[in-house]
């Protein structure tokens, strides 16, 4: 009677098996090949060298090409209107702050900086003087 069962539940699973893959068969395009989406979100991570702190915007001095310094000014608004184009992120321990510009779709999307919290940091700069002029802009333009 045991040899009669298990011999069932083996052509049982046997028939199991081969309706499967016939059916697997007959759509190989979902088996075989893996399909590789692009993201339209992509992303760029730039060293910063020091930010200024204006009244109205910030002025990043950032690392350009392999020994240049570029300079690019961000509006403060951007951090209060939602959606935000502009986020802090705390610097972990041991590493030199960096900004990372996000795109979609190839166009800018927003801006984060990654920068230590204390503001009596080397990295950070208090401007004497008032307000960036450029701060009204609704994009960011950055040369590498």
């Amino acid at each position: 009677m045991m040899k009669k069962l298990f011999l069932a539940v083996v052509v049982a699973l046997a028939a199991v098996t081969v309706q499967v893959s016939a059916e697997n068969s007959s759509q190989p395009d979902k088996v075989y090949t893996r399909e590789f989406i692009e993201s339209a979100v992509t992303y760029r991570n730039v060293q910063v060298y020091k930010v200024f702190d204006y009244k109205n915007a910030y002025v990043v001095e950032y690392r350009k090409g392999h020994r240049d310094v570029g300079m690019v000014s961000i509006p403060k608004r951007w951090y209060s209107e939602l959606p935000r184009k502009l986020n802090f992120r705390a610097l972990p321990r041991g590493m030199e702050p960096y900004m990372t510009l996000i795109s979609k779709e190839g166009a800018f999307e927003r801006v984060v900086l990654t920068m230590p919290i204390d503001r009596t940091d080397p990295y950070w700069g208090i401007s004497t003087q008032g307000q960036v002029e450029d701060a009204d802009k609704d994009t960011l333009e950055v040369e590498y």
